[in-house]
């Protein structure tokens, strides 16, 4: 455990070296400071002025989802080229020539990095979080809980694009990783739609028809953000299969990284 933690201390401050990470996150700051203007803007809707309190509650909402999609690019970006680079500088022969288990190594690694995104993405969230509650007083209770709950998603991207970048080149793995993302988004967003109280209002003979097995079991990262903005406003969520989304990331993960540890260690350094 203690080398571990040793290695997984050394990721974060390892990517926290490079200046493009404060650039970057500056700039997320400044965009999350420039939609502060939208919690005090007069919107009207069919002739009727709409409550600045429930205006930036739905802009709130709105871009925690587009932080936490947003924030997909940049485990990617960071994740694609963790072991590539190690074994190109050769840092993975200096980890591995001290008494580091290739587990170790591995799991440090995957864990490092997915903690420098989770806190990441956690301060975005939070300056949203402030940011309203400073401009209107309002308290949105859940929207941190909701971002771990996000964070979720980061873990199974990040050993995704790691397992890929063993039998991959860094931008082929990002590319499938990228259209596995895509295609859950279509199949569970649609769910989602064709479930919603809004289609049903529209078209009350609109009748759903049930998912195929391939959706029902396919990861399940766009639910995932459904059940977490849920959690914020307290409304429906609409699961599609028996099993939590939560659930079915953790089982993914769990099977992804029992897959790369049994490839790497098979793999020559």
């Amino acid at each position: 455990m203690r080398l571990f933690l040793k290695i997984t201390g050394y990721t974060i401050f390892d990517q926290m070296r490079h200046k493009s990470f404060y650039v970057l996150l500056g700039l997320c700051l400044i965009f999350v400071l420039m939609i502060r203007g939208c919690y005090s803007g007069q919107y009207v809707v069919n002739g009727k002025l709409l409550d600045s309190i429930a205006v930036a509650w739905y802009v709130s909402n709105i871009v925690f989802q587009v932080i936490a999609a947003g924030m997909f690019l940049m485990v990617i970006l960071l994740s694609m080229k963790i072991i590539t680079r190690d074994h190109d500088d050769g840092s993975l022969v200096l980890f591995l020539s001290r008494p580091v288990f290739r587990q170790q190594y591995i799991l440090g690694r995957i864990a490092g990095t997915w903690f420098l995104c989770l806190v990441f993405m956690f301060i975005l969230h939070a300056a949203v979080f402030l940011t309203l509650w400073a401009r209107t007083g309002t308290i949105i209770f859940g929207y941190l809980a909701a971002s771990l709950v996000c964070s979720i998603n980061l873990l199974f991207i990040a050993v995704l694009v790691c397992f890929l970048s063993l039998y991959l080149p860094d931008f082929i793995s990002a590319v499938f990783t990228v259209g596995i993302l895509f295609i859950g988004y279509i199949s569970d967003g649609g769910y989602q739609i064709l479930n919603s109280q809004i289609l049903k209002a529209a078209i009350p003979s609109a009748v759903p028809s049930s998912p195929a097995v391939w959706r029902i079991v396919y990861p399940k990262v766009y639910m995932v953000q459904a059940y977490a903005a849920s959690i914020i406003d307290q409304g429906s969520f609409y699961n599609m299969g028996p099993v939590n989304p939560i659930v079915n990331i953790i089982i993914y993960i769990v099977l992804i990284t029992a897959l790369m540890l049994a490839g790497f260690n098979k793999k020559e350094i």
